[in-house]
């Protein structure tokens, strides 16, 4: 599956998602977040330690999520919320490991009220703040109007 980030002006980006189980779908402009998308955190945490049934698993395997549009206008199919019923307790697993890489990544607080015990382990943690670190230079090297692809 190919994941094709597109950077827009005014810190937004938009994403294409091709050769996955189901049509390809494109999500329109988002605002991009403080240093990258987020679902480029996702796409990076996730490989990085080998998540293949969080959010770009289910992806890859014709989910459907709020958002996405298919990039060529077919019959509407619910098939991908059949991928989501029987995975949706591994996507939320990786919801959490990502948000906790990426909290820990970019500084923000991992203690305290609301916040929870991590997910990760110290390796784990580590693996995922340097593919975060990997994402992060390869994003900000694309230039507006650029695209950055990802291979899942």
């Amino acid at each position: 599956m190919e994941i094709i980030f597109r950077k827009l002006a005014d810190n937004r980006h938009d994403l294409e998602v091709r050769d996955r189980r189901g049509p390809d779908v494109r999500l329109p402009g988002q605002t991009t977040g403080p240093s990258m998308p987020h679902d480029l955190v996702h796409a990076a945490v996730e490989s990085a330690l080998s998540i293949t049934d969080g959010f770009w698993g289910a992806m890859a395997q014709g989910a459907t999520f709020e958002g996405f549009e298919p990039v060529v206008p077919t019959r509407h199919r619910r098939s991908g919320m059949k991928v989501l019923r029987r995975g949706g307790d591994a996507v939320m697993r990786a919801e959490l490991c990502v948000n906790w890489a990426y909290r820990v990544w970019s500084g923000l607080s991992t203690q305290g009220r609301g916040v929870g015990r991590s997910p990760l382990d110290d390796r784990q943690v580590a693996l995922a703040c340097a593919a975060l670190d990997r994402a992060a230079e390869r994003w900000s090297a694309v230039a507006e109007g650029g695209s950055l692809t990802w291979r899942w």
